[in-house]
């Protein structure tokens, strides 16, 4: 009978030898190899140590795991929706293809409680546009919660999804929304943004892995930014002077810079990886951008 350490090292060579993108939440074939492997055997990513390694795996994983690895294989679903959970900073979420992956790099920002980017005084509201499955937005809530702290999107499966979520890691409203339309003037403090951006010609040549992910939650247009330029605006209505806007646009930073060289966008140097997180001031956006909406009172729905 096969040891765990002898199924990990068969996974992971099954992996590699598949021409996969790693880089749905894990970085490696030896990552992935980990999670499919102790997932198939009802073992816990954080509470399994090491000494399993040299322990027999449960036959009656063996065909689960099969499947596993032909999912992963074969159709290139992510790990994560194979498994249908995924780790963002400390908190586990449900995941499946109803939202993205939680990858992002916007947590790093958030584990770092926004330091020293935000001066302001402590965070009354907090809002994740964008939300998806609600990762980010409740990885903020569990290190701000005396914050008023609202997810938003517009794709009702994710916020399906967010919703399932929140039955663990409980944020203080769920709003079906265009991006931040629904929000009140000069109320927010924080806004977290992971919006669709990948322009054209990217999406022409994503990975397969890609494929099995929302195309409403990537896509952003010619040059990535269709949705992120109304954002900006929105923003700027509903910011603090004090406040700031973190969004995330990936390979679309070029063309961000572009667009809002008069806005003095910080480009965030990540230590665990990553590119494109771009912050703004809300004075500066108060200043440079005109608002096109009218102030509207916010509505939390559970």
């Amino acid at each position: 009978m096969a040891t765990f350490r002898e199924i990990f090292i068969d996974a992971e060579t099954e992996l590699l030898g598949a021409d996969l993108f790693f880089g749905h939440g894990y970085e490696s074939a030896h990552d992935e190899a980990v999670a499919l492997v102790l997932a198939a055997a009802d073992c816990s990513l954080v509470d399994t140590s090491a000494s399993i390694l040299d322990t027999h795996y449960p036959k009656t994983a063996a065909p689960k795991l099969r499947s596993f690895l032909t999912a992963r294989c074969e159709e290139r679903i992510p790990v994560a929706y194979i498994i249908g959970e995924a780790w963002l900073g400390h908190l586990c979420f449900k995941s499946d293809a109803r939202a993205l992956v939680p990858r992002s790099p916007v947590a790093e920002l958030v584990l770092n409680q926004f330091e020293p980017w935000y001066q302001g005084p402590d965070p009354q509201v907090i809002i994740d546009v964008c939300c998806g499955g609600g990762s980010l937005g409740m990885l903020t809530k569990s290190l701000f919660p005396s914050a008023q702290v609202l997810l938003s999107d517009v794709d009702s499966a994710a916020l399906s999804l967010a919703s399932e979520n929140s039955q663990v890691h409980p944020v203080d409203g769920i709003v079906r929304g265009d991006l931040l339309s629904w929000c009140g003037s000069s109320c927010v403090d924080i806004i977290i943004a992971n919006p669709p951006y990948v322009d054209r010609d990217d999406m022409r040549g994503l990975p397969a892995e890609y494929r099995h992910e929302p195309r409403l939650a990537l896509a952003g247009g010619e040059d990535g930014l269709d949705l992120v330029r109304v954002l900006i605006r929105d923003a700027a209505r509903i910011l603090h002077p004090t406040g700031l806007l973190i969004v995330e646009v990936g390979n679309s930073f070029e063309a961000l810079d572009d667009f809002s060289e008069q806005l003095r966008p910080t480009w965030v140097e990540l230590e665990q990886g990553g590119h494109g997180v771009a912050i703004f001031m809300g004075q500066d956006l108060a200043q440079c951008v005109t608002s096109e909406y009218t102030a509207k009172s916010v509505v939390s729905v559970k």
